[in-house]
Order: structure tokens, then sequence, then C-alpha cells
């Protein structure tokens, strides 16, 4: 093959490249405008919905834990596993004991947080509980 040739092929290479980067560029924008897909939508276009909080949670195995979980007004308790989610039961706060806060660690909630942050230290020992083989 001439280098002529060569120059030609690399620059339909670049021209088929630029096409399709382009093409996912502007269907990325439209998707993100119209809302399509709650990731890429920014939080734009978002109905109202029940906040979500997860209250305490407590590992029982590796892959096991129960939590509390505030919907709206109501609060639940739950069981979680890798493969399902199963309501335990409705929980009332004021007669849970909720002790020892900065033990816990959560994700934390999207919204301003109003109870203690969770230590780092306390992060590690739940991860180093989850990743230990027994």
């Amino acid at each position: 093959m001439s280098s002529g040739a060569t120059l030609a092929l690399f620059a339909r290479l670049i021209v088929s490249l630029s096409v399709v980067f382009g093409l996912m560029w502007f269907l990325a924008r439209v998707v993100r405008r119209r809302g399509i897909g709650g990731v890429g939508s920014g939080g734009q276009n978002r109905r109202p919905g029940v906040q979500v909080e997860i209250v305490a949670r407590r590992t029982l195995s590796r892959n096991s834990s129960i939590a509390v979980v505030r919907a709206g007004n109501q609060h639940m308790v739950v069981g979680v596993t890798d493969h399902m989610i199963t309501k335990l039961g409705d929980a009332d706060l004021a007669e849970l004991e909720v002790e020892n806060l900065e033990g816990q660690w959560t994700a934390p909630s999207p919204g301003p947080t109003s109870g203690p942050t969770p230590s780092w230290k306390a992060m590690l020992d739940q991860l180093r509980d989850r990743t230990t083989r027994r």
C-alpha cells in the first residue's frame, strides 16, 4: 500500500470516529434534557416522591443485615440480604433503643445531616466485617 492510500484510510477512520462520537454526544444531550433515565437527568424533571432514609443498620453476617428505614412518616424494620429485602415489621422510633450512633456507619443521606456524622473507624470496622471470611 502506498503512503497516500494509508493516509486516506487514516482520514476516513478519523471522520468515522468523529461522526460516532458526535452522535453519542447528541443523544446524551437529548436524553438528559428529556429526563429519560434517572442517572443522567441530573435532578431535572424529577417527580416529587417519598423521601427514604436509613435510620439505623446492624450487620448480622457477611451478607445480611437489619435496617430501620424511614419512608415518609412510616418507620419499618427490614431484613437485607444480597438477593432480597424483606419487611420484618413496623417500628416506633420512640420505643427503639438507638445506641452508639457514632459506631454505626451507613451511606449518608442526600439531604442536610441532622445527626452525628459517622466516624472513619466505624466505617472501616463495618467494611472489615463485610469482607472477612468466616
